[in-house]
């Protein structure tokens, strides 16, 4: 197995080889004649086969891999992941590498195990349709989920492609020690001959532009800026796949019963949870209520959940920039007090702030624990959220059974993607759809022939 030691001075991984940044840089010129130089397609049964024997590995944790990949989270200098945050994180991963599971994401959104197999296409006699992967797909990792690159990754592999992924130069080599890890439980090689995995900045845009310049895709995971920053490289045909940016709220319905204290503390551990950074982190809460006092309460008691909750969560370092939007947002908010538009609760040091504000619109929380607490009546839903329909991710609801379905129809209505128990905004299920859209179907092409004897029962397997 490669060492620590040798990953650290050739932390790229190109097709099976690690190799330092100099040849790295000398291959990425090359990184076009990767596909063609393939002897055929990828063959689905190896990488259901391959995710299934890693999948084994990550829940060895006496394991030397399950090791490696542990001390790649919670590297204090990197990644920096508290312990049970990067236990979660692995065991997360292992669920989603289930074969069974895999199997059945290709069948909902491909159509079955052989999607590159032709079927008959629907009121189209004699045709028949297939779906092709998009070539060479180019992942660009986010920094706040450490696992969806990898995960990303495995859906390009179920879909056949050719993926090229670029970490941040500041992060850890989780991404390229996990892939490598799926590349060896292959013995075929064909998952690792389609893999490549790069380190480095964004800010170097020689090397952006030199990597997106052969993608047939590219899947940006990251916030609007970092989006605009991958586009621009983009040459023309080239598919663009927007993982975010999103923001997320929860909501506190007037039916839902709150006495016992329970559904506030599922709340504020959602909030605590890696610190706020994922788009699943809820950023304002919103109180199905216009009566300002009532609103005054809600945020008292979910400062006292915060405060029973927050000694389980380590709190994450934050950069000098990051602890001056938390200190300018909160110091405003405690100066409109005296206009009464606000009512400001505090943790200990700052560890936690609840911002309840009794103007309804949406706003960006500045993360790490912050949380605007707003009212927003079940009638107004639509009305109040719909502009900012492009950002909306999942809404954390707490509403008694009968009506979860009434306003979660509104939210979605509003343009929200995802609904979710308090405690549980943060989870997700495999296959599920990434911000409203099936990942597989994006990293494919759906194709079509139009002759004779090639739409049968059983089809060919043309690729």
């Amino acid at each position: 197995m490669t060492t620590v030691a040798q990953t650290m001075t050739t932390p790229y991984y190109w097709q099976g080889e690690w190799v330092d940044a100099e040849e790295a840089g000398r291959r990425l010129d090359r990184l076009g004649s990767v596909l063609p130089a393939l002897p055929g397609p990828l063959d689905v049964e190896h990488v259901l086969g391959a995710c299934e024997e890693f999948a084994g590995t990550l829940t060895d944790r006496d394991g030397a891999e399950y090791g490696r990949l542990f001390a790649d989270l919670t590297d204090p200098a990197t990644t920096a992941l508290p312990v049970a945050d990067a236990e979660a994180a692995l065991a997360g991963l292992a669920a989603a590498l289930d074969r069974g599971l895999l199997a059945a994401q290709l069948t909902a959104e491909l159509g079955g195990t052989a999607p590159h197999r032709p079927a008959p296409a629907a009121f189209a006699g004699g045709a028949a349709e297939l779906w092709q992967p998009i070539g060479t797909l180019v992942h660009i990792a986010p920094r706040n989920v450490a696992v969806a690159g990898v995960l990303s990754v495995v859906e390009g592999l179920l879909a056949g492609n050719v993926n090229v992924v670029k970490t941040s130069g500041g992060e850890s080599l989780f991404t390229q020690h996990a892939l490598a890890m799926l590349a060896d439980a292959d013995p075929s090689g064909q998952v690792r001959d389609r893999l490549v995995v790069l380190r480095f900045s964004s800010r170097d845009t020689e090397w952006l532009r030199r990597l997106c310049r052969p993608a047939d895709a590219v899947a940006v995971w990251g916030t609007e800026e970092a989006v605009e920053g991958v586009a621009r490289f983009l040459p023309s045909g080239c598919r663009l796949v927007e993982w975010g940016p999103k923001i997320s709220l929860a909501y506190l319905d007037r039916t839902g019963e709150r006495r016992d204290g329970r559904a506030l503390r599922a709340l504020a551990r959602d909030i605590l949870r890696n610190g706020q950074r994922t788009c699943t982190s809820p950023q304002v809460v919103y109180v199905d209520t216009d009566d300002t006092e009532v609103l005054f309460t809600e945020a008292r008691a979910l400062a006292d959940a915060l405060a029973a909750e927050a000694d389980a969560f380590p709190e994450l370092p934050r950069e000098t920039a990051e602890q001056a939007e938390v200190t300018n947002v909160v110091t405003v908010a405690r100066l409109e007090e005296h206009l009464g538009l606000t009512r400001t609760f505090s943790g200990p040091d700052g560890r936690w702030h609840v911002l309840a504000n009794k103007r309804p619109g949406l706003t960006a929380s500045p993360l790490f624990g912050t949380v605007w607490v707003k009212p927003l009546p079940r009638e107004d839903i639509v009305r109040v959220l719909h502009p900012m329909r492009r950002y909306l991710q999942t809404v954390g609801l707490h509403t008694a059974p009968d009506h979860a379905v009434p306003v979660a129809t509104e939210f979605f209505r509003a343009g929200a993607l995802r609904i979710a128990a308090l405690g549980s905004m943060l989870d997700s299920y495999p296959g599920e759809p990434h911000d409203g859209q099936l990942a597989l179907q994006r990293y494919s092409r759906r194709v079509s022939i139009a002759m004779a004897g090639v739409a049968g029962p059983s089809g060919g397997n043309v690729r």
